[in-house]
């Protein structure tokens, strides 16, 4: 099955930035629109796909000449059989084709990288405040991957000479290796070849032709038996159209050239006979304009092919290039990304590691060389080569900012050495090297002091707090709460006296998530009282944000700190407080999902649903928070029934334990039971050997749970011998096991 498309607009797909869709397809219909919108917003590309995933069609041929391949990710993705997940997936990382996993439910990312690749993923829903949003990591990540307008027109303009390559869509396997074969020779490594590879029939298809045919000075055609058929473009067309412009501009020094060969393998046969063309039999055809084909090459006899395409060049009026770093960057790009070459990604990375490291180094090069052993493009995925080329690329930003450092005429390059000790710090800490990453952040720190003069104090301050915070994270990460502190105070000190100074929406954002971020390093080190302060100071910051009541965002984010400040009562056990803060924090999410209508936004509203419900059980009124609970098991019901994803199907768990909980404290031990039992039956649902650990765990907590009520020893003893399993490779499970054995002992 051919696969559609889909542009900004409709527009032609010829040209732009090619990316391959793919899901479960159970998930299609719900993801597709999302995530191409999500896309097409950032990018002006070509999203191609199959709106038929369950066929048994594989598109492994199309996905080779993708410059993406973007998966929408559900627990369907993971944990059951599709095509996607068993051969697309594997194909593009084999092959080095960039991928990017976007998860359409969240907590899934570890999931993901434990059952299908060890690779970035990027979460459509972001909740947490304080991380990057969605939109931006999209938009970082494409610009990484695809080519724009802009850097493509450079790209195009770096060629010496483009070809015109005419063949038959029968024989493209053909076309392809005939644009290898040229490419071989470095002689021809910077010319272009234009061939309609994903251009659609019917569809401005004359007008490309006639486009590229313009643009072209030098037609090259693949010969193969099938020229011979009857009515085909090629011989139809394309070779008469080639034919009468070489005649009419044979006495002009900006001739055109024409180079026929003649392509087969050993292999290619046809009634046990050589597959090779019957030049009499094309002779005789009446609809071919020209019915012989002329000066014909012959693939296997290379040198002769090459002296063609060399005469024919010569004789055209090749444009000379000045060998640059940069220009090598350019056309090391087309063959990474197939901009008018076919794409190889050994010409490209040869291109782009000379154009790096020569004398007068092309930046952009060895940024490209960056991302692209980051995420796998083009090359196998190794964080390691990531951070020596970033060092690399260090190094180059600090020597022209020494060399080019002015006070008073700041020239950039010490802000991209900032920022390149920043991405350094982040590829550190994505290989588990602390230690390199703090040092780089250190420097970083350094860099921010001595850029005042250059940027201003506002600006460097920015700088400073971003670097604070990543410092802040770092040594959190360590469990060195001291220098963390030290750290998350500097940013927050620096935020609140730009939220004094310029008093912006983005800089009270900025404060509240210092605010935030000092509350849960708080919280970690069990200091309550200042959590509560700092979540306090964020709750202000954010009411004052969301006061207009027209942000979403501003909203959520209230909600979200008003939650936290919930769980800090809730531990204090002053449960009033913690009802009226996690009642706040449900009447904002109940508005939220009337206004967005969207799944995420009615699941924010079952869950704190749910812990308001909880408030209400503390506080010896089982009977009013069972209402609480029985809305939260209607939204979740209606959810589960629209599409079954695994965290909507946890929350449907937990609350059916929750009810019985609630039952069980009204006296209703009938109802209790049902709830219990139903309970269990969900989370077996959910433990299969596919599923995480904490499934496994849930499942076993709902046994005990139910152990407990009646007093029975069998689903104590069910969850004791999971948590057992559990405890062999993960030690925090062990308290449970103390408290299942102490059940098990008041039994006797």
């Amino acid at each position: 099955m051919a696969l559609k498309y889909v542009t900004r607009g409709m527009s032609d797909p010829k040209g732009k930035p090619r990316v391959y869709f793919s899901c479960h397809p159970n998930d299609f219909e719900m993801a597709f629109p999302l995530v191409s919108e999500d896309i097409l917003r950032q990018a002006n590309c070509a999203i191609w796909y199959d709106d038929d995933l369950s066929s048994g069609v594989d598109h492994v041929d199309e996905i080779s000449d993708m410059q993406l391949v973007v998966f929408a990710v559900t627990s369907d993705f993971i944990f059951t059989p599709n095509r996607a997940r068993e051969v697309e997936l594997p194909y593009a990382l084999e092959h080095h084709i960039p991928v990017l996993p976007i998860m359409m439910e969240t907590g899934l990312g570890y999931k993901f990288s434990n059952n299908c690749a060890k690779i970035q993923v990027v979460n459509r829903y972001v909740k947490d405040p304080t991380a990057t949003p969605y939109d931006e990591v999209l938009k970082t990540f494409l610009t990484s991957v695809l080519i724009g307008d802009e850097l493509a027109e450079k790209i195009r303009d770096a060629f010496d000479a483009y070809v015109f390559l005419s063949y038959r869509k029968k024989d493209r396997r053909h076309a392809q290796r005939l644009m290898r074969l040229i490419h071989e020779n470095p002689r021809f490594r910077d010319i272009a070849i234009w061939y309609d590879e994903f251009l659609v029939p019917g569809e401005g298809f004359n007008e490309a032709i006639a486009e590229a045919f313009r643009k072209s000075a030098l037609f090259a055609m693949v010969v193969t038996p099938h020229l011979e058929e009857e009515g085909n473009y090629v011989m139809r067309v394309e070779y008469p159209m080639a034919r009468d412009r070489k005649n009419e501009t044979e006495t002009e020094r900006n001739s055109f050239e024409i180079v026929p060969v003649e392509m087969y393998e050993d292999g290619d046969a046809i009634d046990g006979k050589d597959w090779r063309i019957n030049c009499e039999a094309l002779e005789g055809h009446e609809e071919f304009k020209y019915r012989s084909i002329e000066n014909l090459q012959d693939e296997h006899r290379k040198e002769a092919m090459d002296s063609a395409f060399a005469e024919a060049l010569e004789r055209i009026a090749k444009k000379c290039n000045d060998g640059s770093a940069r220009h090598r960057f350019f056309i090391g790009l087309a063959y990474q990304y197939g901009i008018d070459v076919e794409i190889n990604h050994e010409i490209a990375i040869g291109l782009l590691e000379s154009a790096a490291t020569d004398p007068q180094p092309c930046f952009e090069a060895t940024e490209k060389l960056v991302d692209m052993y980051q995420i796998g493009d083009g090359v196998p995925l190794s964080i390691p080569m990531a951070i020596k080329w970033q060092k690399t690329l260090a190094e180059q930003y600090k020597n022209e900012y020494g060399k080019n450092y002015s006070p008073d005429e700041h020239k950039g390059f010490g802000t991209k050495y900032l920022r390149a000790l920043l991405k350094l710090s982040d590829l550190a800490r994505e290989n588990k090297d602390m230690q390199e990453a703090i040092v780089a952040a250190e420097e970083a720190y350094s860099i921010c002091e001595e850029l005042k003069e250059e940027v201003g104090i506002r600006e460097s301050e920015r700088d400073m707090a971003v670097v604070c915070n990543r410092l802040g994270s770092l040594y959190l990460i360590r469990k060195e709460a001291d220098p963390a502190q030290r750290y998350y105070l500097k940013a927050r000190e620096i935020y609140l006296r730009l939220s004094k100074e310029i008093g912006t929406a983005r800089a009270r954002k900025d404060l509240s998530i210092a605010d935030e971020r000092l509350g849960d390093l708080f919280r970690k080190m069990k200091d309550l009282e200042q959590a509560k302060k700092y979540y306090e100071e964020a709750y202000s910051l954010r009411q004052e944000l969301a006061s207009d009541g027209t942000s979403a965002t501003a909203r959520r984010d209230l909600s979200s700190i008003l939650t936290k400040l919930g769980n800090i009562s809730k531990a204090e056990k002053n449960y009033p407080q913690a009802m009226e803060q996690y009642g706040q924090a449900l009447a904002i999410d109940r508005k939220l999902s009337d206004e967005l209508r969207t799944p995420q936004a009615a699941d924010d509203c079952a869950v704190s649903l749910l812990k308001y419900g909880d408030m209400l059980v503390k506080t010896d009124c089982p009977k009013e928070a069972l209402e609480y609970f029985y809305e939260a098991e209607k939204i979740l019901h209606k959810l589960i029934a629209e599409r079954p994803l695994l965290q909507y199907r946890r929350n449907y768990a937990a609350t059916c334990e929750k009810i019985a909980s609630a039952k069980k404290h009204s006296g209703d031990d009938e109802g209790a039971e049902e709830y219990y039992v139903k309970a269990i039956k969900l989370r077996e649902e959910l433990d299969t050997s596919e599923y995480s650990d904490e499934t496994r765990h849930e499942l076993a907590v709902a046994c005990y749970n139910y152990g407990q009520f009646k007093k029975e020893e069998a689903p104590l003893l069910r969850a004791k011998e999971m948590w057992t399993a559990l405890a062999m490779h993960d030690r925090s499970y062990v308290k449970y096991l103390d408290a299942v054995d102490q059940a098990l002992e008041k039994l006797k």
